[in-house]
């Protein structure tokens, strides 16, 4: 399980490092050239990385607990 635990915070990590909000991802789906004109591109793309980055969160949490249990039981 300790094992199994650190290759799901490895991976967790590596999410969030990869597919962290940069940015230049604008979660509004503004274009900061061009006044009053929203990207729905830019939207989807921010609800992808954020969808992501979440899932490495809970990988990250999962690994930790997996590990914390493998310590107590």
């Amino acid at each position: 399980m300790d094992i199994i635990g650190l290759a799901l915070s490895f991976a967790g990590a590596i999410i969030i490092f990869i597919f962290g909000l940069p940015p230049r991802v604008s979660e509004s789906g503004a274009i900061h050239l061009i006044a009053e004109q929203v990207d729905e591109g830019e939207i989807k793309r921010a609800k992808k990385y954020k969808m992501i980055s979440r899932t490495g969160l809970i990988l990250l949490a999962v690994g930790f607990l997996l590990q914390l249990l493998e310590k107590i039981i």
